[in-house]
């Protein structure tokens, strides 16, 4: 899978509503994407402990507390996104150009 592709951004950079909205939905797309590399990161985590031959309770509750603190984080993590995707949303470019609302 591969990232989307943001352009070079500096003090000179002029952009249309248009490009804002796409980039913005762009960097959630990004944080999303990052989310999910750490949800697989854990899963392999569990993975690995289930495969060790020599794992005792301990091992599993300690590893169970480390992947409920990082499910909390990305729960809280993917509630902001859903604030910020519903107010990205309500900017989107409804009226083109061509479709001017005070016509005549």
């Amino acid at each position: 899978m591969s990232l989307p592709n943001v352009p070079d951004i500096n003090p000179l950079i002029t952009l249309k509503r248009e490009e804002v909205f796409h980039m913005l939905l762009a960097s959630i797309a990004m944080e999303e994407i990052g989310l999910s590399h750490v949800l697989n990161a854990e899963g392999e985590k569990i993975q690995r402990l289930l495969l060790s031959e020599d794992v005792c309770l301990d091992d599993m509750i300690r590893l169970n507390k480390s992947i409920e603190r990082i499910l909390r984080s990305i729960i809280k993590n993917q509630m902001l996104l859903q604030f910020k995707l519903e107010d990205v949303l309500s900017l989107e470019p409804t009226i083109g150009p061509e479709e001017d609302c005070h016509e005549e």
